[in-house]
């Protein structure tokens, strides 16, 4: 899925991240939301373009399985990522780390 990645860049109105990966017949382009990246990615409010940038890198693989789930196949459009779309991603993580967490507590390490 590494390679899938086209480029990324931030719009001119430095509202979240556009990306264009390689999905079946050919590429997509997809745009996550500076709102969708502070809700799912906890960014902060007011963060740079710089930033959103950095998030989207750090959390890349996981934003390209859900954007590759949602638009599998090329269209003209910009296909718009939405916090929808990771919130039974980033809960199930949340729950295995507060577990993980539960686990280690109760072992007495």
């Amino acid at each position: 899925m590494g390679s899938a990645l086209v480029w990324a860049a931030i719009p001119h109105n430095s509202d979240g991240v556009v990306f264009q990966v390689r999905v079946i017949r050919g590429l997509q382009r997809f745009h996550i939301s500076r709102r969708a990246l502070e809700e799912t990615f906890d960014l902060a409010p007011h963060a740079s373009d710089a930033r959103q940038l950095e998030l989207f890198y750090q959390h890349k693989t996981l934003i390209l399985r859900q954007a590759m789930r949602k638009r599998p196949i090329a269209g003209a459009d910009t296909a718009a990522l939405q916090t929808a779309d990771f919130t039974t991603v980033v809960e199930a993580g949340r729950e295995a780390t507060a577990h993980m967490l539960e686990t280690l507590a109760s072992s007495g390490t």
